[in-house]
């Protein structure tokens, strides 16, 4: 599950923010989203932020403090749109129930972060209070076709959301649909999966059975536990769906360039904490070291460069060819992983040169790769990971029953996916992923034209193999 919106940056949550973090976590929370409430104080959800991998933030000016807003305020959210894990605007819009600003200063404030929002490429989170009208107004005004968001805490009507819906926004629902007074069922079976998402608007919107106490994320299962009820579907269907739709909307996947950042990043020491400051990490799906096997399809890819005939070139491929292995693996970090792999490949379909192979001889050309590197997972507490490989290999081959050849270097990249399954003995972990092997030099052979002449070339070779494995990851 995804909490798209808590506030754990406030005061009632400084006797036991770590606690509260960690039984989010434990009751199967993957990721959480802190809107501010003000500019100026964001400094305890930045910690958060820099602390766990899975907290995101949100930057913006509340409706309830337009009033003190100025231009400095207004450029410090422009400034902070580009700070570590911010993933939108917000908490920003209008709030006619109370009266701490006019509707009009309101309005200017949200104009100004909505075009904020756009300049960034980012989200809107938008609170709406008794500003239906108004709210969507801008919203529509505003629109340009790059403008995305989310109306939080939805308790609207049909027509709203149908017209939310149609400037491109999507709905959150909290706690308060569990409430007796909750009056909008329609609009729970009405709005589109892949629209709405969750989350607790915590310390308020306590859910049922738990009203009267602080809301925290880790009661956002009783969200969508209601979501399911009123749509007759399942509990995780709505968690699948609502967590796919919040990461793409925040875009909560990491990419390669903030994988490079946080290798970088997480090179450099880390200022001292303070025993209070800490806080015991169960990670929800714990792996150490693994071992196991894999197997695939070898796609070897040859481009001659034909030396006599002007440095002509020719492609040649050799197509499902048997390849498998062995591997072990060590996660020395949350999102880090060493590899070692070796893989064998056997080419029974090499056409061979009959000058130096008059008899036809036609033992298979086999290769041998010993594979070292390092996984980045982006998403390391989900059942299901994604990586990305970055390493190198070392690569041998005996051609037509021949010695080995001298090692060759490889540079080996990839990317693939795995699936934690726990068991009382251990983690299985199937996976599969696709990986690309690069040899660093040429080889220099003799080649055989369709017209039977025979000619020396340079020959560049990758191999790319998708590849099925299975890990077993011990208790230790």
């Amino acid at each position: 599950m995804i909490d798209t919106h808590a506030h754990l940056d406030t005061e009632q949550f400084d006797a036991d923010r770590y606690e509260v973090i960690r039984r989010a976590q434990q009751s199967g929370v993957e990721a959480i989203v802190i809107p501010a409430i003000t500019i100026e104080r964001t400094e305890t959800a930045e910690r958060l932020v820099g602390e766990f991998p899975w907290v995101y933030r949100a930057v913006g000016i509340h409706p309830h403090h337009a009033r003190q807003a100025t231009t400095a305020s207004l450029d410090l959210v422009e400034r902070s749109a580009d700070a570590e894990r911010v993933v939108a605007i917000g908490e920003i819009g209008l709030d006619y129930y109370y009266d701490f600003a006019t509707p009009d200063e309101q309005q200017r404030i949200f104009r100004e972060q909505i075009r904020i929002a756009k300049r960034a490429g980012l989200p809107i989170i938008v609170h709406n209070r008794d500003a239906d009208g108004d709210v969507l107004g801008i919203i529509e005004e505003e629109q340009d076709g790059t403008l995305r968001g989310v109306l939080h805490c939805f308790s609207s009507g049909l027509d709203v959301l149908q017209r939310a819906l149609a400037l491109g926004m999507h709905v959150s629902f909290t706690g308060n649909v569990t409430f007796r007074r909750w009056t909008h069922d329609d609009v729970l079976r009405a709005v589109p999966d892949g629209r709405f998402m969750l989350e607790t608007d915590s310390p308020y919107m306590t859910p049922v059975p738990h009203r009267g106490q602080r809301n925290e994320p880790a009661l956002v299962r009783y969200v969508a536990e209601r979501l399911a009820a009123v749509r007759s579907t399942t509990f995780d269907h709505i968690v699948m769906t609502t967590t796919e739709t919040a990461k793409r909307l925040f875009r909560l996947a990491a990419t390669v360039a903030l994988a490079l950042v946080a290798l970088v990043l997480s090179a450099m020491p880390a200022a001292a904490k303070s025993e209070e400051d800490t806080v015991e990490y169960v990670h929800p799906y714990p792996r150490l070291v693994g071992f196991g096997g894999l197997v695939g399809p070898n796609t070897i890819v040859e481009t001659q460069t034909l030396l006599a005939l002007g440095g002509r070139t020719q492609p040649l491929s050799y197509e499902g060819i048997p390849a498998f292995g062995a591997m072990a693996v060590w996660e020395f970090a949350d999102r880090w992983m060493l590899e070692a792999a070796y893989v064998f490949s056997e080419n029974r379909k090499v056409v061979y040169d009959p000058v130096t192979n008059p008899f036809g001889q036609q033992n298979p050309d086999r290769y041998h790769f010993f594979e070292a590197g390092v996984r980045y997972l982006f998403n390391p507490y989900s059942r299901v990971v994604f990586y990305g490989f970055l390493g190198g290999a070392a690569s041998w081959v005996s051609r037509d029953g021949g010695p080995l050849s001298a090692p060759r270097a490889c540079i080996t990249p990839g990317i693939g996916l795995f699936i934690n399954i726990p068991t009382p003995i251990g983690m299985f972990v199937p996976g599969g992923e696709w990986r690309l092997n690069f040899l660093l030099s040429e080889e220099e052979r003799f080649v055989v034209m369709g017209n039977g002449e025979r000619y020396k070339a340079n020959i560049s070779t990758f191999f790319s193999i998708p590849r099925f494995t299975l890990l077993y990851f011990p208790t230790w």
